[in-house]
């Protein structure tokens, strides 16, 4: 089942982000902005409940681009417990997200990864999504 991430949710999600960026993310940090992004209109978490627990996670921003004719949404984070995989917890995952960015009239929806997952890349292009752009990135 996939609903909107609640407050309740942070636990679970922050277990999946760190897992998802293989490193322990700054717990307050994470708290602080996790609690903003709920009351943020442009921001939505939606999360894969299965026997009452989160197994997956996905969150999604909507841009309001001035070079784009319709606002745009980004997936940035898409996350599914290591022990829930291969059943397709991933793929409703997306479709909600494509489902609801459809709801809001959207122009596109926009993902990077990671050059080392390889295994996201062919999950992505399964789903339509086409490597067309670069993303840049620089330390600071």
């Amino acid at each position: 089942m996939i609903d909107k991430a609640k407050h309740e949710d942070l636990e679970a999600i922050y277990k999946l982000v760190c897992t998802l960026e293989k490193t322990q993310i700054n717990k307050e940090r994470f708290v602080r902005l996790y609690n903003e992004s709920l009351t943020n209109d442009d921001i939505y978490y939606f999360v894969y409940r299965q026997d009452y627990q989160v197994v997956g996670y996905i969150s999604f921003y909507i841009h309001h681009y001035l070079h784009h004719q319709h606002d745009t949404g980004e997936i940035v984070e898409l996350i599914v417990d290591e022990n829930y995989r291969s059943q397709k917890i991933g793929d409703q995952l997306i479709r909600h997200v494509e489902a609801f960015a459809k709801q809001l009239q959207l122009e596109e929806i926009e993902l990077s990864t990671s050059t080392y997952r390889k295994k996201a890349h062919r999950f992505y292009e399964a789903h339509g999504y086409i490597k067309d752009h670069y993303n840049y990135t620089k330390d600071l």
